[in-house]
């Protein structure tokens, strides 16, 4: 009779088991508004500290467009000029769906020099989350994001905008993210009124650091007036 019992009570434990593992939720893919269907396939392009210019075509939701994208740092702000333009299976542009639009965003102060920065300033180990919105997934509307958020140079900024791009096409992140993670070092400084930042390290996609967007960045920020 022992030996009954146990064997049911096993085969009521493995039933259990068989049952708790069938139903363990499924956790649902992130959902996008737009998917990248591939990388940026670059005609034309010229990054600088301040300048960043780029004519490429881009597939989103299946659609692809030319885009030819001028933007300048200029008097702490960040002036975008967007020309996008859908084309054919043959990539030959359809005149009648072309657009310009002009973007003008304010950028975080920025140190362009060494100003205020003392000689004695130590470097030590900071991370850093940085946190942009952009509208659209175009390598100039990206680009802005980020400079406007993190006070990096136009032509930094270029490359991660790119590399962020490239990773979603790749599958290698699902979304364009809202943020991009600083990982090195970071030298504090203080000055009449005015508190100075120097950065240097790497850029990756988020904390994990599973994406490598652009390494060996070094800039400067200011706050206060």
């Amino acid at each position: 009779m022992r030996n009954m019992l146990r064997k049911a009570l096993s085969v009521l434990l493995m039933i259990a088991t068989m049952f708790s593992i069938s139903v363990q939720p499924v956790m649902a893919a992130p959902s996008t508004a737009e998917t990248v269907n591939n990388g940026l396939e670059m005609i034309e392009q010229n990054f600088t500290d301040t300048t960043i210019y780029a004519k490429y075509y881009l597939t989103i939701d299946g659609e692809t467009l030319l885009y030819t994208e001028y933007g300048e740092i200029v008097n702490n702000t960040f002036v975008l000029n967007s020309t996008s333009v859908k084309v054919d299976e043959n990539k030959e542009p359809i005149l009648s769906t072309q657009m310009t639009e002009r973007y003008v965003e304010p950028i975080v102060s920025v140190a362009t020099n060494d100003v205020g920065f003392r000689s004695s300033c130590e470097y030590k180990p900071h991370t850093e989350t940085f946190s942009f919105k952009a509208d659209k997934w175009t390598l100039g509307l990206i680009t802005q994001a980020i400079v406007t958020a993190t006070g990096l140079a136009a032509g930094t900024a270029g490359v991660i905008a790119g590399a962020l791009i490239d990773s979603v096409a790749s599958g290698l992140i699902s979304v364009i993210p809202d943020s991009v993670y600083f990982d090195g070092e970071r030298c504090v400084s203080r000055s009449t009124g005015k508190i100075y930042y120097r950065y240097r390290g790497n850029f990756y996609n988020d904390s994990s650091k599973s994406v490598l967007l652009a390494e060996n960045v070094s800039w400067s920020r200011r706050w206060g007036h």
